[in-house]
């Protein structure tokens, strides 16, 4: 097996989320939360990726359905960290070399330390190495206890610690790097003498170190790269977070956001240069948007969309699943719904593509140049030809195509009769 690979937890219930999904699966803009730690293990160089699953295990694995680097491991009894890793060991079995373990629930944190991490193992050939941050709260994390000469000791859960331990500021976020195959050496000595009585993977560095093999311990992970959720209020903080850096990625790149702060943007939207989002703007899902369009304010763009380069949308429209070519303009109260709209097109105020009959989705495909009136209804399937109109207030019914350059109107929508 080509090297390194992570291990993410990711098996626990997670009763504080009051939830039957599985926790790991609440999304963080957009996103089941375990897919940015999945991001992030790859993006720092793991190779293969071993998800640790136990409650609605189903669901985790339907969530990575189909991609090649991810195996699963089941934890079939809740024994603790130290036994969810154990489960990994008939996957690595004769893998040598590094391994790092993360968690599932921390959604915001960057592949930028996870890679320095590995590459210190890999050159140090570190028994364990911990990723570890220093906060100004620490309640929740173990604690790092270290020598006088801030030599790594141990690690002390909060339910165990003493009030002089508990005072510390370095926390532990459950971020490693071990060495395989010795790893399993310190598996195999994990008690459950704890206040949970469970096999604590905490306990494995100082195992090691007791072995007299190397383990260092790193402040290399900002406060908020270990933001753990339990809770819905620790996934609204993670969601205000991740939308943070969203947009300052977007900004970065050289998109306008005029109001941050009233502004929704899903992790998986790619924005062109000198586009403008203005207040109020929603977009969800995957969608593209090019160069220089002008979106908002009130807008939703929503999974599917393409825009492309020099397009306009504005307020109170919605587009799903939908493209619309270069230079078209959607200014005003506009419903646009599985649709291919060509390039240089008009989408009147009140405009609607019925693409829903209660049973099937249809759609609706717009030529270049059209101009479809205010409040006119396309009832898809249909077709509205290059350069055509539809006037004001038209209803074009389901299969009644317009041509090239032909103008209707009326309900149903009719043609006009040419001009002499």
């Amino acid at each position: 097996m080509d090297g390194p690979v992570a291990i993410i937890l990711a098996a626990g219930h997670g009763k504080r989320m009051k939830s039957e999904k599985a926790k790991v699966l609440h999304e963080v803009c957009g996103r089941p939360m375990i897919s940015y730690v999945v991001d992030a293990a790859r993006k720092a160089g793991a190779k293969k990726i071993v998800i640790v699953v136990g409650y609605a295990a189903d669901q985790v694995r339907a969530a990575f359905a189909g991609e090649a680097d991810i195996a699963f491991a089941t934890q079939e009894h809740q024994l603790g960290t130290g036994d969810a890793v154990k489960a990994c060991r008939s996957f690595l079995e004769g893998y040598q070399g590094s391994v790092m373990v993360l968690v599932g629930d921390e959604p915001l944190i960057r592949p930028g330390p996870l890679a320095d991490l590995l590459a210190r193992q890999k050159t140090e050939r570190f028994a364990c190495l911990l990723g570890t941050a220093i906060v100004p709260d620490p309640t929740g994390f173990g604690r790092i206890l270290r020598d006088g000469a801030g030599r790594f000791l141990r690690i002390v859960e909060q339910r165990d610690c003493s009030p002089e331990e508990a005072a510390i500021k370095e926390v532990n976020p459950s971020c490693y790097v071990f060495e395989l195959p010795g790893l399993w050496d310190a598996l195999d000595k994990l008690g459950t003498t704890n206040a949970q009585g469970e096999y604590y993977l905490t306990d494995a560095p100082e195992l090691l170190q007791s072995m007299g093999r190397k383990v260092v311990a790193l402040p290399v992970l900002q406060a908020d790269d270990i933001l753990g959720v339990n809770t819905r209020q620790h996934l609204a903080q993670a969601d205000t977070l991740m939308q943070a850096r969203v947009l300052d990625r977007l900004m970065t790149e050289g998109v306008t956001v005029v109001a941050p702060l009233d502004t929704y943007v899903d992790g998986r939207a790619r924005i062109g240069q000198d586009t403008v989002l203005y207040p109020f703007t929603v977009i969800t899902g995957d969608v593209t948007v090019g160069r220089n369009c002008r979106i908002g304010p009130f807008t939703h763009l929503r999974d599917g969309t393409v825009l492309e380069d020099d397009v306009q949308v504005g307020a109170f429209v919605e587009l799903c699943r939908t493209t619309l070519g270069r230079g078209t303009i959607a200014r005003h109260h506009a419903y646009l719904g599985d649709s291919t709209v060509g390039p240089g097109v008009n989408v009147g105020a009140g405009v609607i593509t019925a693409n829903f009959d209660g049973k099937i989705k249809s759609r609706t495909t717009v030529g270049a140049n059209a101009f479809l009136g205010s409040g006119a209804i396309l009832i898809a399937p249909v077709l509205v030809g290059a350069g055509a109109t539809v006037g004001a207030g038209a209803v074009v019914t389901k299969g009644q195509d317009v041509a090239d350059g032909q103008v209707v109107a009326g309900v149903p929508a009719r043609p006009l009769p040419s001009k002499p």
